[in-house]
């Protein structure tokens, strides 16, 4: 009776796909029926704040989540839990999508002050989501290429 140990490293990176599954659905997934409602939530932002355009562009992103981002993250959790190799792959690909999407809204957040109808003036919080999402998904891509084994064994 062999009991089944899984390394800290595995339940850090279960615990990010966890609040990311929840951020995605909440926060991108109900973006697609309810954007008032995300607005509410604080995890969106206000047509004020980006204009008609930037609201689409949202649900945009939210759409994308919803049907590449939320697959990649249950499949991740499904594999690893299974132990199987493949979670790499849908992992990687998730870590891959998470370094896009904060490369790419942050450009936006860069190069959108001063365009008519955008009066977003992003916080802190803001870049500390992004640096924790680019810094997450580095180490991440780090450990599955020098050791993806020791992420899914069990001891």
């Amino acid at each position: 009776m062999g009991s089944r140990w899984r390394s800290a490293v595995f339940w850090v990176i279960v615990a990010f796909l966890i609040i990311d599954l929840f951020f995605f659905l909440v926060g991108q997934t109900a973006s697609l029926f309810a954007y008032d409602f995300t607005v509410r939530c604080g995890l969106q932002e206000s047509v004020e704040a980006v204009g008609e355009y930037g609201v689409q562009v949202n649900r945009s992103f939210g759409l994308a989540d919803s049907l590449v981002g939320v697959p990649l993250i249950v499949l991740s959790l499904v594999g690893l839990f299974l132990g199987r190799r493949w979670s790499l792959t849908c992992l990687a690909a998730f870590m891959g999508l998470t370094l896009y999407w904060t490369t790419c809204t942050s450009g936006m957040l860069l190069v959108l002050p001063g365009v008519p109808g955008y009066n977003l003036a992003p916080g802190i919080g803001y870049w500390i989501v992004f640096a924790v999402h680019i810094a997450f998904a580095l180490w991440t891509l780090f450990l599955i290429a020098s050791r993806g084994e020791t992420i899914i064994s069990t001891r």
